[in-house]
């Protein structure tokens, strides 16, 4: 029997490691940026209670950098969409 298998934290550094690669592959998909952002948020929150649990190995690091890759990186994709569809009904070009 493995002894890492009962460890306070694991499943919750997990959970932010998946949800934040989700996070930034939902970049490219345009107006589901948005979930991007929200998949971010959940991500960070699960990072921390992680970190709170006790658990401190890399793989709540990496689901912490990503679920902020993802947060950032969806917000400004969001931004842009937005802008770029806002330009475009401005000027007639639909």
């Amino acid at each position: 029997m493995d002894e890492n298998t009962n460890v306070p934290g694991k499943g919750a550094a997990t959970g932010s490691l998946v949800v934040g690669i989700i996070g930034v592959v939902l970049w490219f998909f345009g107006y589901s940026s948005i979930l991007s952002v929200i998949l971010g948020i959940v991500g960070l929150v699960l990072a921390s209670s992680s970190k709170k649990s006790g658990f401190d190995g890399g793989t709540r690091t990496a689901g912490f950098v990503l679920s902020l890759i993802s947060l950032i990186g969806g917000a400004l994709v969001f931004v842009a969409c937005v802008a770029c569809a806002g330009i475009i009904g401005a000027l007639g070009m639909y």
